[in-house]
């Protein structure tokens, strides 16, 4: 009986305790074709990425009592600003690399959630694609919990990870999409 019982465990507590943890690490664009030279598109895309892309301040609260927020202040009713940056960080036009900070909110579960990534914009002649890496996001109203802001984006049932895939291509979508419309030429 102990035997049955030994290879039953051995069988069943792999499969509960030893999963391994997944993250999304990347979210990545197909390759778009468009006329033009890297510095010509990436020209096209810089200003693509400064009409399209947001780095702007977070604001998260809770209700949980305590140290509040990130260890500072105490009591229900806590929240505060995570603050925004610049997003263009560089931009190499003549060899077809931009890299821009990017954050975006999203919806998941009912729940307002927010995703930041770096954004990379790489471009070849005649073509071009996104790439989002270093993936973390925040739930802006944890209620009665600590809100402790980003974390990294876990891949696993319930975590929501594919809302905030579907945001980053949102973005990608709309960069791609106006690099691939042109400049706009303006009559005055």
């Amino acid at each position: 009986m102990k035997k049955i019982l030994v290879i039953a465990l051995m069988a069943f507590v792999p499969c509960v305790s030893f999963a391994a943890k997944e993250y999304l690490e990347e979210v990545e664009s197909e390759v778009h074709e468009v006329e033009g030279t890297v510095a010509e598109i990436s020209l096209i895309a810089k200003s693509c990425i400064a009409q399209n892309v947001r780095n702007e301040g977070v604001r998260i609260s809770d209700s949980a009592a305590g140290n509040g927020l990130f260890g500072v202040g105490s009591g229900p009713g806590q929240s505060d600003q995570v603050e925004g940056g610049s997003v263009i960080v560089s931009a190499d036009v003549e060899h077809g690399s931009i890299t821009a900070n990017n954050r975006v909110d999203y919806r998941s579960k009912m729940l307002a959630h927010n995703v930041k990534s770096t954004m990379t914009f790489l471009a070849k002649d005649g073509k071009f694609k996104i790439r989002h890496t270093n993936i973390e996001y925040l739930q802006k109203s944890t209620g009665s919990m600590r809100n402790s802001g980003y974390s990294r984006v876990g891949k696993w049932f319930g975590s929501g990870w594919k809302d905030a895939e579907k945001a980053l291509s949102g973005v990608s979508d709309k960069v791609a999409e106006c690099v691939k419309a042109g400049p706009e030429k303006e009559n005055w």
